[in-house]
């Protein structure tokens, strides 16, 4: 199953230093979210620190504590380093690729890359009451209590198969291939996936791939060379390319730095 792999803690050695990064799965939500993350500095922050976000097809809605704020954000091509300072206190919820789209009938790809205030696209249920409150249990709560309220009425969850099925099974595809699938010419199959997904079917299996060596080489411990072959590379030297463009670091260096 599609879990995408953020690992700021690895591509910046003072985040780890200095920033607790915490995802909670939630069960009665596992169709429609991957996780439910906190976000919090140590202490005060007496420099600017890194927090690579990988992209990941997902869109997140976030929240910031410190200044009050509550946005929905995507990422899609490229890995961004986002700036922290000072004190830090987020929250956030990273919906599946799709789901955003299902819940608000609104376009992923005007989010991807991007970053909207909430109330601008969520017309009718309000959270802001969620940044009154300091215990990080009763946040966790209460986003559980209004996505549930978002889906309760959702009864299928249209193309996740497509997302879980080139996750498993990356060398064996090809955009010509999805297209040929499901019925659909390339043009029109880039129109559907940047409507669900934000993002065109050739950046998707990129990030699928992404994220897919990176479980390969974090759990899997599999060797460099099954793994470029496994995510659909054509050699091992394509592979390391792929893996330091999109983190800035070599897979050997992930794998010394994890262990």
């Amino acid at each position: 199953m599609y879990y995408p792999k953020q690992i700021p803690y690895l591509l910046d050695k003072e985040f780890k230093e200095n920033i607790e990064y915490k995802e909670y799965t939630v069960r009665e939500l596992e169709n429609y979210c991957m996780c439910i993350w906190t976000m919090n500095s140590k202490k005060m922050l007496n420099k600017t620190i890194s927090n690579n976000i990988l992209p990941d097809a997902c869109i997140d809605i976030v929240i910031d504590f410190i200044n009050s704020t509550i946005c929905f954000a995507g990422f899609s091509k490229e890995t961004k380093d986002f700036k922290l300072d000072k004190k830090i206190d987020y929250m956030g919820v990273r919906l599946k690729p799709g789901i955003f789209y299902q819940l608000f009938n609104i376009a992923a790809e005007k989010i991807m890359d991007n970053e909207i205030p909430f109330s601008d696209i969520e017309k009718e249920i309000s959270i802001d009451s969620i940044l009154d409150l300091i215990n990080t249990n009763e946040r966790i709560e209460y986003l559980k209590r209004y996505l549930l309220q978002k889906t309760k009425e959702q009864k299928e969850i249209p193309f996740m198969k497509v997302v879980e099925k080139i996750y498993e099974n990356p060398s064996e595809q090809s955009v010509t291939g999805i297209a040929k699938e499901f019925g659909y010419n390339e043009r029109n199959l880039y129109r559907v996936f940047k409507t669900n997904f934000g993002v065109s079917p050739k950046v998707l299996l990129n990030i699928l791939r992404l994220h897919l060596c990176l479980t390969l080489i974090l759990e899997n411990k599999m060797n460099l060379i099954d793994i470029s072959l496994s995510c659909g590379f054509y050699d091992q030297s394509h592979f390391i390319k792929e893996i330091k463009r999109y983190t800035g670091i070599s897979p050997l260096k992930i794998i010394e730095d994890y262990e």
